[in-house]
């Protein structure tokens, strides 16, 4: 069941998205948080590493003329969560419908070309052709709706840092948003469907997961260690982001949380955390998350996990102490959780579980 919406009181001017303009300054933050920046070393790497491969790209593609084209980074990179050794997810969005789509590919191509010119390794699976802004915004929930158009839409509007075409890139995320957002029923006062949509899609992901091991039998070691960590902590900062914004003013409540959604996951809990005196939760979070990264930034690390099987895992020194780390990672986040559970209780129990 939807809340009703007053149309009077409802925030019809144009919210400002979220972008990524320049780096997060983790080490000015930890310090008023309780985090020595020495001893999360590899949460400030990954944000300067993927700040400097978005800032690199930016200037490279800047020499390329695609019109009507949106280009983001997508995934750890999109996240600031990437390594020196971490792909490029690449999201191409036709924005103009008008243009010849042969040519849009063509655009990609070069597009492809120039970033593989920097050495950075473009990832070609799900995001492996040009996409209609048209198409992921029609049927949204519908029987033609898709998993493909669905993770579009939410990791643009989550994570998505532009590349080249800037204004393109604005009005794709408006224009995504706004399906949400300007939804005359289905809204709801703290823009339910995006949050629906938003869980939908980590159920998805993770019912994925099942697919990809027992069917098509790819490596499974990574795969379970991004869910236990860098999925799990993107799943709860959406939580985190709708639960306080249910207790934002109802007039600010679209602009505040079109202000904050793409913000990098870590970030966006620490700033939801600030505002609801939540702040000494973010320690543990952020220590938790450090050595998944420190591990998934080294080859011999990827290439061992890669070369494990399943029933040999707990002989494995590599993944059960990242199993280990898995689990107090879900406890600072289960604290996290607990204190929204006070703080936004109505909200948290109505959106996030019934």
């Amino acid at each position: 069941m939807n809340e009703q919406v007053d149309p009077a009181a409802r925030d019809d001017e144009a919210p400002s998205l979220f972008t990524l303009d320049g780096p997060i300054d983790y080490r000015a933050a930890f310090p008023e948080l309780g985090i020595d920046p020495a001893e999360v070393p590899a949460v400030v790497a990954a944000s300067d590493t993927s700040w400097a491969k978005i800032d690199a790209a930016r200037r490279q593609l800047a020499r390329l003329h695609a019109p009507g084209l949106a280009c983001f980074a997508l995934g750890s990179v999109g996240r600031l969560e990437s390594s020196a050794i971490s792909d490029l997810d690449l999201a191409v969005v036709q924005v103009d419908p008008s243009r010849d789509a042969a040519a849009c590919e063509r655009d990609r191509d070069d597009v492809i070309a120039s970033l593989r010119a920097l050495g950075l390794d473009v990832h070609q699976k799900t995001f492996d052709r040009v996409v209609r802004l048209d198409a992921i915004v029609r049927d949204v929930g519908g029987r033609h709706d898709s998993n493909d158009h669905l993770t579009y839409r939410a990791l643009l509007l989550t994570e998505g840092a532009w590349l080249l075409g800037e204004g393109a890139c604005s009005q794709a995320l408006r224009t995504l948003f706004e399906v949400y957002s300007r939804g005359r029923i289905s809204r709801g006062r703290s823009l339910s469907s995006l949050d629906n949509d938003l869980q939908r899609y980590y159920r998805t992901l993770c019912v994925d997961y099942r697919f990809k091991v027992e069917e098509a039998h790819k490596q499974w070691a990574v795969r379970n260690l991004k869910l236990r960590h860098s999925r799990k902590l993107w799943r709860l900062a959406n939580l985190s982001l709708f639960c306080a914004a249910a207790a934002q003013p109802e007039r600010t409540r679209v602009r505040w949380i079109a202000a904050r959604l793409g913000a990098p996951p870590l970030w966006r809990i620490i700033e939801v955390l600030r505002g609801l005196d939540g702040s000494g939760l973010c320690g543990p979070l952020v220590r938790a998350f450090d050595p998944f990264l420190d591990a998934l930034a080294r080859p011999e690390t990827r290439r061992a996990l890669d070369e494990l099987a399943h029933e040999r895992r707990w002989q494995s020194p590599i993944y059960r102490s990242l199993h280990e780390n898995g689990e107090r990672l879900e406890a600072a986040a289960h604290a996290v959780v607990d204190h929204l559970w006070i703080r936004c209780h109505d909200h948290l129990l109505r959106f996030g579980v019934l």
